[in-house]
């Protein structure tokens, strides 16, 4: 028997898909923040919620 040292990932999604999602992920962050800063400077008591 041969040993290899190949590595197999632990998903099925590739690595450009997960940059990808990492990406959306990082944006999404920064909108939800950016809507909080904007609902408080407004005075508006924020009560936001993410539909997955």
């Amino acid at each position: 028997m041969k040993n290899t040292n190949k590595i197999e990932p632990n998903t099925n999604i590739s690595e450009s898909v997960l940059f990808l999602l990492r990406g959306a992920k990082k944006r999404r962050s920064m909108a939800v923040a950016k809507a909080k800063m904007i609902q408080g400077q407004l005075g508006v008591v924020p009560r936001l919620v993410a539909v997955k």
